[in-house]
């Protein structure tokens, strides 16, 4: 057990907590989900706007970063190179951040708005279609990807220029914690980061596989059972147990630039035997209308008309994405070496964007087209018969589907293996009591935390209490709003004393990150006597 450099006092509670939350959904699914989504509408309705302002106070604060001396900090020594290629780099943040769910939501998500639009606006009209594009880009934009952000900048500063040598969000508290950080406070700040990337990877799982099961089932012509979605997540396990086992320059970078490769490929191929024109056109007009009520969007809480479409959608939206940033946050921070905070900030808040917008042009255009134009009624078949096989209605009315849903098969168990890959090494990472000389946790570790991620994907499935899991993955939002205001405060105490013990230089940290790794090699020594 020594050698498995566990940390007891946060793995032990975890495992508690999630047969706490599991057990009772699995006895009563119907009865947790009444419960948990009766706690997700007081949370929406009475802190909808802590919500909607948190993204904004992210921009502000990346603005001051951006336009400072502190953008200019490298992450590492002043010799020091990216660990990984540009292409890389980015392919492994985004395929972490939007996993295989872009590829099933950007055709879905349009026709959704499409039939309950914002703004009062009668459904299934023109005017309708006119906001499925824009909210889809508003929704997966900007401020989405400034989450994501947001916790990574102080835990890169922390893991490179302070060389901290464990990958946990209490570490980074340390500045306003103290000795706290490594106590009971800090404890509960990583269980509670834990459990809440379960929630969301383990809902993730519960989405996706029914996706894949419906394609296989297509291609071959076989019902979807139980024992098929059985089989998809132990593809899974056995695709990011060895991506994960192998680390992070076999693993996970094979599997991210694979997996981008053949998405622009498939991208591509739609992109020029869809409607073309109509898609170029949409997306123009669509990012036109999406920037030009940017702040409309962002802030509607519908107080007046009170049609819940804030709550439903934007509001759950933050709070869902603020359950994935501490993941997209601590991976971002530990691929990042060599690179500077500035670029760190306009790869996921620009490029970031940019990636999702694609698939909302391609994909959503060519679903909204269909529905409005080539009479293949999306909306009824949503409604009647559910998403996946909306989704393969529209693979279907393509030249060579068959090859098509072939490919889609391989990228969506690649994506979202990519994403449970790195949430299985950032789970190893913060169950540990430190990193290993190359910053990783032990292989073990990360083979345990995939074999988890799979059996929690597979009780989900089978007790039907994806809704009740996904709502208490939502919850867990409130507290981590707190958590990366903590992490954000911290850093900035930290970067104002290091600028200002010397302020002709923009690599203070690392001047002071000797005394500072001595600390935690002393503490290091003594936990593992």
């Amino acid at each position: 057990m020594k050698n498995l450099n566990l940390d007891h006092k946060i793995l032990w509670p975890v495992l508690v907590i999630l047969l706490l939350v599991l057990v009772p959904i699995g006895i009563n699914p119907s009865a947790a989900e009444n419960i948990v989504g009766t706690t997700l509408d007081f949370i929406t309705s009475n802190f909808g706007w802590l919500y909607l302002l948190f993204p904004f106070a992210i921009l502000v604060f990346f603005i001051w970063i951006l336009f400072g001396r502190l953008g200019r900090t490298k992450l590492g020594d002043p010799d020091d190179k990216p660990e990984f290629s540009t292409f890389s780099w980015f392919a492994m943040i985004f395929t972490t951040g939007i996993a295989a769910e872009i590829m099933y939501e950007s055709i879905m998500e349009p026709l959704h708005f499409f039939n309950g639009p914002p703004f009062g606006i009668e459904p299934e009209t023109l005017s309708a279609a006119e906001w499925a594009i824009p909210y889809s880009f508003f929704h997966w934009g900007i401020l989405t990807w400034a989450i994501y952000a947001l916790p990574s900048i102080p835990i890169a500063y922390a893991l490179y220029i302070k060389k901290i040598p464990y990958l946990k969000l209490s570490a980074v508290c340390r500045p306003i914690l103290g000795k706290h950080s490594d106590g009971i406070v800090g404890k509960i700040i990583d269980i509670i980061t834990i459990v809440g990337l379960i929630g969301v990877v383990g809902t993730s799982i519960g989405l996706v596989a029914p996706m894949v099961a419906r394609f296989i089932g297509e291609l071959f012509n076989i019902p979807v059972t139980f024992g098929l979605l059985v089989i998809v997540i132990a593809l899974w396990v056995i695709i990011f147990g060895t991506s994960v086992y192998v680390g992070l320059n076999k693993g996970i970078k094979r599997l991210s630039n694979f997996n981008i490769i053949l998405v622009i490929v498939i991208t591509a191929f739609v992109f020029i035997a869809g409607p073309t024109i109509f898609m170029l056109d949409n997306s123009i007009h669509s990012l036109g209308t999406m920037l030009s009520n940017f702040f409309q969007m962002g802030l509607n809480l519908d107080p007046i008309r009170n049609e819940g479409f804030p709550q439903t959608w934007t509001v759950f939206y933050w709070a869902w994405w603020i359950g994935y940033a501490a993941l997209i946050g601590l991976f971002t921070a530990r691929v990042s070496k060599g690179r500077t905070i500035r670029q760190m900030i306009l790869a996921q808040c620009l490029l970031g964007p940019v990636g999702c917008w694609v698939f909302f042009s391609v994909y959503g255009n060519y679903g909204l087209h269909l529905q409005l134009f080539e009479s293949i009624p999306l909306t009824s078949i949503l409604v009647e018969e559910g998403a996946t096989d909306a989704v393969v209605a529209v693979m279907n009315s393509l030249p060579f589907s068959t090859i098509i849903i072939a490919l889609l098969i391989v990228v969506y168990l690649i994506f979202s293996a990519t994403t449970f890959d790195a949430a299985s090494f950032i789970l190893a990472s913060m169950s540990s009591k430190k990193l290993d000389n190359m910053g990783q946790p032990p292989r073990i570790q990360r083979l345990f935390w995939a074999f988890v991620l799979g059996l929690v994907g597979i009780f989900i499935l089978y007790i039907g209490g994806l809704e009740a899991v996904q709502l208490a993955s939502v919850v867990v939002g409130v507290p981590m709003i707190l958590v990366f205001a903590l992490v954000t405060i911290s850093f900035i105490k930290t970067v104002r004393e290091d600028f200002g013990k010397n302020k002709s230089t923009y690599t203070k940290g690392n001047q002071i990150a000797d005394q500072e790794e001595d600390i935690y090699v002393e503490k290091g020594r003594n936990i593992n006597k």
